[in-house]
């Protein structure tokens, strides 16, 4: 008797590919086995080109929704007419919701225009946690039959473990006490300018502010004191200049002004790092208050010098300690248990019958 061949892999496209500069993509598609082969969609238009084609892709990832637009070209009707006939034509559609809004001015705009199409067309609205989706309710009329909770994964294996003290001497850093840091892409909604206020209002003379990453033009004017407790390290970090600086730190500091995933704080508790942050959706997955850190409110008046003040005065071995809690909690966002969830979701959608023809609003 013959053998049945083996099923053919579920193949899925994602778009945008941030690969180059975001972990995640790469240890969410790593973690989904054999049985589901995902490849990046370099071109949006080639959605919908190869339709009625063997090849033709039938499942498409969609993360961060506006670089087709931003990026790419496409007018936002384009955009959402390119998947209403993707669409049309058999294919399914998973969204990641990244973000409650875009950050910058323009890309908020863009969404507006399209999120409700958006929700009209897409199979799945996938969320990283039920505080992002209580969130996501309060802005947008999720149609909680498409909506998918699966966690953020942590960043295990990707940065490189780097020992306090070594951290502290390449950064000349040896004689610091309590080290804040503010890391990865220095945005507005990250609050810079509201973090070195209440540093300077409240930190010692042997305490230290990092701001370490690549600081975008809704920053450039920010101004800098002239205070040596202050370091920033504006420009591309490597995966090692990020975990240099982690080490280094005692406290991350994440004041954001929204947030409905972050990236941030779980890189900071892979890193075994407590984080000091705002009340919002991405922290409160994240953080657990006391134990892996401190979440403030951020309408309180005074609300971030007040927790920044009460943080200093505990000290590092109180952060350090927080900092074993949080290593201890990642390891609950294993990528070997998350992957299987996100392989059932794709094969569900490839098994799928044809769908209704379906229009944007």
């Amino acid at each position: 008797m013959l053998n049945a061949a083996p099923p053919r892999p579920a193949e899925i496209r994602f778009f945008p590919d941030y690969r180059d500069f975001n972990p995640y993509q790469a240890l969410l598609y790593r973690s989904l086995g054999p049985t589901v082969v995902a490849s990046p969609l370099a071109n949006f238009e080639a959605l919908t080109s190869e339709a009625g084609t063997e090849n033709a892709t039938k499942i498409l990832h969609l993360h961060w929704e506006t670089a087709a637009i931003s990026n790419g070209g496409f007018s936002p009707e384009a955009f959402l007419d390119t998947l209403s006939q993707f669409r049309n034509g058999g294919g399914r559609i998973v969204w990641t919701m990244h973000n409650l809004l875009p950050h910058t001015a323009r890309e908020r705009a863009v969404a507006e225009q399209i999120r409700g199409g958006l929700l009209t067309l897409v199979d799945i609205v996938h969320l990283h946690s039920l505080p992002a989706l209580a969130a996501a309710m309060q802005h947008h009329a999720l149609p909680l039959n498409k909506v998918r909770i699966i966690p953020h994964g942590n960043y295990d294996g990707i940065y490189p473990a780097i020992l306090r003290d070594k951290a502290r001497a390449v950064l000349d850093l040896d004689a610091a006490r309590t080290v804040v840091l503010l890391p990865g892409q220095i945005r507005a909604y990250k609050a810079p300018s509201a973090l070195i206020d209440a540093f300077l209002e409240t930190a010692g003379p042997d305490d230290r502010l990092i701001l370490a990453g690549y600081r975008v033009s809704d920053v450039a004017d920010l101004s800098l004191p002239d205070d040596p407790r202050i370091i920033a390290s504006f420009g591309f970090l490597t995966n090692e200049d990020l975990s240099q600086v982690y080490a280094a730190a005692d406290i991350v500091a994440l004041p954001y002004t929204d947030s409905l995933t972050s990236g941030s704080a779980i890189l900071a508790q892979t890193l075994g790092r407590g984080v000091l942050g705002s009340d919002t959706a991405g922290l409160r997955d994240v953080v657990t208050t006391p134990a892996t850190g401190v979440l403030y409110d951020q309408d309180a008046p005074d609300g971030l010098a007040d927790a920044l003040q009460a943080a200093l005065n505990e000290g590092p071995e109180t952060w350090a300690a927080r900092g074993k809690e949080a290593l201890q909690a990642v390891r609950a966002r294993d990528w070997a248990m998350i992957g299987p969830t996100w392989r059932a979701l794709f094969e569900e959608l490839s098994h799928m019958h044809q769908h209704a023809r379906v229009s944007t609003p």
